[in-house]
């Protein structure tokens, strides 16, 4: 990675540091915040948006869902969160990466709402457990 690219995030993480002092920001092999203050982010990566999508989550500290689309909105929320976050320190929101992302927790959403009957979609209930309107069929997501 070019020397300019590690120093802004360096500076960027600099800054959360002394404006979060109630979390702790770690290296890891992954973007990943591990509640209920720790967010790691990948040391040799470039990825200010996805520092600011793992502080989202530890800002607006919801880490709990019953059914698979309220993760859904918790993504979302973080990414939010993330576009406030690029506004107060100067940086470019990427809407596309950020919905690319989202993609990938639609997706999981349709995935495990597919009956593995008939494969229509069904619905899911306050148990986790989804259920097929056409087939009578019950599963897990």
């Amino acid at each position: 990675m070019p020397k300019s690219k590690k120093n802004a995030l360096n500076s960027l993480l600099t800054r959360l540091r002394a404006d979060y002092p109630n979390l702790e920001f770690l290296a890891g092999e992954r973007f990943l915040f591990h509640p209920p203050a720790t967010i790691y982010y990948e040391v040799n990566s470039d990825d200010y948006l996805s520092l600011l999508h793992e502080l989202g989550h530890a800002l607006i500290d919801k880490t709990d869902y019953t059914q698979d689309i309220e993760l859904l909105q918790i993504e979302s929320a973080a990414w939010a969160k993330a576009k406030e976050l690029c506004a107060k320190y100067h940086l470019t929101f990427d809407e596309s990466y950020a919905e690319s992302r989202l993609d990938s927790y639609r997706d999981l959403l349709h995935y495990n709402s597919l009956c593995p009957n008939c494969g229509l979609n069904g619905y899911e209930d306050e148990h986790q457990t989804y259920h097929c309107p056409l087939c009578g069929a019950s599963w897990q997501g």
